[in-house]
């Protein structure tokens, strides 16, 4: 064989070991930037999801109610929420929004109830509490930040003032410590608020585990909150 075709033929097995040496790199490179790339797409349509749900508890609308979940649901197209051909949520589902109002007990909330006004006699004195919890897709994929209330919503979703005044299972977490009486002093917690006063806690979790092109990528699950 002559010496020129000799050198083309090992040229060519050389790029061919090259190309596949750079494909081993190369393979998990592009797969995590596809990645990514769709799980910023859909980070961006979760905290969309959840603040179109504390839009929609702020104005008064109640979400416990299965037509206006659907409100929801129309917002979250691509996320895997929905029944097959339905704007209704899907409680097995890849995603969950989870909707709570928190309240800070007051003296008056304690004499309500007719137990005194003090720490001792009122469970929750000055405590954050959920008032109101509505969960609208998949429950059971993920755990709201602020915790489950011990006492089971009604059919609106409200916790009865007793509960939410005397039972510490209804306490609601990461918020300011209860002793601190002023939002100059308060320094860590999600809100400070005011005794008597309350907010509006909206939280989308997204199961997009499903994107993953390797098993040795692991793209987490989406988190988004909105407080109003």
């Amino acid at each position: 064989m002559p010496a020129r075709q000799r050198a083309g033929t090992a040229e060519a097995g050389n790029a061919f070991v090259e190309f596949a040496l750079c494909m081993a790199f190369l393979a998990p490179l592009l797969a995590g930037t596809f990645s990514t790339g769709v799980s910023l797409v859909k980070a961006i349509q979760a905290g969309e999801v959840c603040r179109a749900a504390n839009v929609l508890m702020v104005r008064g609308i109640n979400l416990a109610q299965a037509d206006n979940q659907q409100l929801v649901i129309k917002t979250a197209q691509g996320l895997g929420m929905n029944q097959s051909g339905t704007y209704m949520p899907n409680t097995s589902g890849k995603g969950v929004v989870i909707l709570s109002r928190v309240y800070r007990v007051t003296g008056n909330d304690c004499l309500a109830q007719n137990v005194q006004a003090t720490a001792s006699a009122c469970a929750n004195l000055d405590y954050y509490v959920i008032t109101n919890r509505t969960v609208i897709g998949n429950s059971s994929m993920f755990t709201s930040i602020i915790g489950n209330p011990a006492t089971t919503p009604d059919s609106q979703g409200n916790i009865d003032p007793k509960d939410y005044t005397l039972n510490t299972g209804n306490r609601a977490a990461d918020f300011p410590d209860p002793s601190i009486m002023s939002s100059s002093q308060a320094t860590s917690g999600l809100l400070y608020l005011d005794p008597g006063s309350y907010t509006y806690v909206a939280e989308t979790a997204v199961d997009i585990s499903a994107m993953n092109l390797f098993s040795i990528l692991k793209t987490p699950m989406l988190y988004a909150r909105n407080l109003s």
